[in-house]
C-alpha cells in the first residue's frame, strides 16, 4: 500500500496580495512604416505564387524571388514596433463614453440594417491607441495626433487591431 502525499493548501492571499498581482495583457504590433515596399512585397509574393502556379521557367522564378527578397529587405528595414497594454475597464468605459457614435454613423448602420455602433471609431480609435501605448511613449498628445494622421489605413488597422485584441484578452 503506497500513501499519498498531498500537497499543502495553498497560502490564502489577502485582497490587497491579489489586486498587487494584477498586471494587464501587452501586445507587440509591428508597423511597416515604408507602405510602398509592403505593397511592393505584396505584389511580388503574387506574382511568384502566380508563375509556380502557372508552371514558369526557374529563371523567371529565380527573377521575382529575387526582387521579392529586396522588397522584403527594404520593408523589413522600415519595421518598427510599439508595445501596447490594455488599460483598465474603468478607463476603456470613459473613453467609449466620450466618443460616442455620431449621429451620421447611426443613420448610416440603421440603412445598412447594422447595429449601432458603441462609439464614434474615427476618434475612439486614436484614444484607445494613446491610453494603451507604453513603448515608445509620445512625449504629448499633439506628438501622438500628428503621428496617428501620418499613417496609412493599413498601418491605422494594425494598431486599432492590435489595441481591441489587448483590450479584450483576460
Amino acid at each position: 500500500m503506497t500513501t499519498r502525499k498531498t500537497a499543502p493548501p495553498p497560502a490564502r492571499l489577502t485582497f490587497a496580495e491579489i489586486r498587487e498581482r494584477i498586471s494587464r495583457p501587452r501586445r507587440i504590433v509591428a508597423l511597416t512604416l515604408d507602405a510602398e515596399a509592403a505593397a511592393k512585397v505584396d505584389a511580388l509574393e503574387e506574382l511568384c505564387d502566380r508563375l509556380r502556379t502557372a508552371g514558369a521557367d526557374a529563371e523567371q522564378l529565380a527573377a521575382a524571388t529575387g526582387a521579392l527578397r529586396e522588397a522584403e529587405q527594404t520593408a523589413e528595414a522600415s519595421r518598427v514596433e510599439v508595445v501596447l497594454e490594455s488599460v483598465s475597464h474603468r478607463t476603456y468605459q470613459e473613453l467609449r463614453a466620450q466618443h460616442p457614435a455620431t449621429r451620421e454613423q447611426i443613420e448610416e448602420a440603421k440603412r445598412l440594417g447594422s447595429p449601432e455602433p458603441a462609439f464614434d471609431a474615427d476618434h475612439f480609435a486614436p484614444a484607445l491607441v494613446f491610453a494603451q501605448l507604453i513603448e515608445p511613449r509620445p512625449d504629448s498628445r499633439e506628438e501622438f495626433d500628428k503621428f496617428w494622421a501620418e499613417l496609412s489605413d493599413g498601418q491605422l488597422r494594425r494598431l486599432w487591431d492590435g489595441a481591441l485584441a489587448v483590450q479584450l484578452t483576460t
